[in-house]
């Protein structure tokens, strides 16, 4: 295999000559200047009600606060020295992602041109790593944002970044634990993640990466991303996921771990990203696709088991099996699963009288996690395992997480 730096300076020409080909941005593309806002929000409180209302006034502000964060004068958001924290990847991605989707929802276009400015800032590119599906993610965030507004370049380094993939298929096996790292050193930061992340083999991967595939598939019309995402999705599934259980384990060092009760753990975070991935995968696939019936049925029996894990107070535990008195709630990966759900519920994949009522808790908890100020908490910092989290844990991608449910819980409430 080349080298990274090679790969890098090979892809970062590609990219150049692409863009150089592009015309100059058309101004009838740009709608009116958003008006300036002085970043930080007012205290309020906010109510629980699943009116549209009620949830857009709680959105608009997760929102808000946590675009306070990125305010180039006075910066802050807390410095994130670990190299998956980059600009590009998963942790920003989910955020973007979520307020894209929140801001479409209700064509705010404040909050589209905040998410198209941070995109300028990134250069529209991924993260440095090519295999890696944590730096795929805000793929979808420039696809969405060039289907708005048509300039190519938002997708030529994604496009040539997975073309590059395509032609160099990794073949490492799904065990997370190797002795050999996969290393790579950037201007900025020295990556080194187990060795088989050139491929799906963690849960968490299967949101970052699927959904960006598909709709790269869909928008192009090239079939062999559709073909190399459901090669890659059903190779991790049948490694990860329990068909008894009907429920991931995070990767190859959970097949045997047991919690104090001598059940698998499943961790609540990981399979909402899974659960999250597959709502966003699935209206990206051909109607006629074969294997679309696959994807359906494996959110469908995720659901019913993620249903009976529910926490009393309508959260889920960061362990989806553990029953105790004392299990931790967790706000990211309830956020994920109640957009999962109410996406399942709005578009006909779960019956509304079943989860509407799992819905509604779920939200009443995600509504509880956010102070009067907009920001979230109870989050679960970086992780890859359930563990605890307090009322001042907060993240991006908690953030992220929130307002994606908001997104389909908006609807939701649309239709009352």
């Amino acid at each position: 295999m080349k080298s990274a730096h090679l790969i890098l300076a090979l892809v970062g020409c590609s990219v150049v000559n692409a863009l150089a080909e592009e015309p100059a941005y058309s101004t009838e593309k740009w709608l009116e200047p958003v008006p300036y806002q002085a970043p930080g929000t007012q205290a309020q409180r906010f109510s629980a009600q699943l009116q549209q209302d009620s949830i857009a006034a709680i959105a608009n502000q997760v929102a808000d606060w946590q675009l306070s964060r990125y305010d180039i004068r006075s910066n802050q958001m807390r410095p994130e020295e670990r190299a998956s924290a980059i600009p590009q990847g998963w942790i920003y991605a989910t955020f973007n992602i979520g307020l894209l989707m929140w801001g479409e929802t209700r064509n705010d276009q404040a909050y589209i041109q905040a998410i198209r400015n941070i995109s300028a800032v990134n250069e529209w590119k991924l993260g440095p790593r090519f295999y890696h599906a944590d730096d795929h993610a805000m793929g979808q965030v420039y696809m969405d944002l060039y289907q708005r507004y048509g300039d190519k370049h938002m997708i030529a380094n994604l496009q040539q970044t997975f073309n590059w993939v395509l032609a160099h298929p990794s073949e490492r096996t799904l065990e997370f634990e190797a002795p050999e790292m996969e290393v790579m050193n950037t201007a900025n930061r020295r990556f080194e993640d187990p060795w088989c992340t050139q491929r799906w083999c963690w849960a968490d991967a299967l949101f970052m990466a699927p959904p960006v595939w598909a709709e790269l598939s869909q928008i192009t019309g090239d079939k062999r991303y559709l073909e190399f995402m459901d090669k890659e999705f059903w190779f991790a599934t049948d490694y990860l996921y329990n068909k008894e259980e009907h429920l991931f384990l995070r990767d190859s060092r959970f097949f045997t771990q047991r919690d104090k009760n001598g059940k698998a753990i499943y961790w609540g975070r990981g399979n909402g990203w899974v659960l999250a991935g597959i709502a966003r995968t699935i209206p990206h696939l051909p109607k006629d696709f074969a294997k679309r019936a696959d994807y359906i049925e494996l959110f469908s029996n995720m659901s019913k088991h993620i249903r009976a894990a529910q926490n009393a107070d309508g959260s889920w535990p960061s362990s989806l099996l553990d029953t105790s008195a004392k299990a931790t709630p967790e706000s990211s990966g309830t956020g994920l699963l109640v957009f999962g759900l109410a996406w399942g519920v709005n578009n006909g994949y779960l019956d509304h009288a079943t989860y509407m009522p799992v819905i509604e808790k779920g939200w009443q908890s995600l509504v509880r996690s956010v102070d009067k100020n907009g920001r979230m908490g109870w989050v679960q910092q970086v992780g890859f395992a359930p563990g605890s989290a307090t009322k001042k844990d907060t993240e991006l991608y908690g953030a992220g997480a929130f307002l994606l449910a908001a997104t389909e819980v908006y609807k939701l409430a649309g239709q009352q």
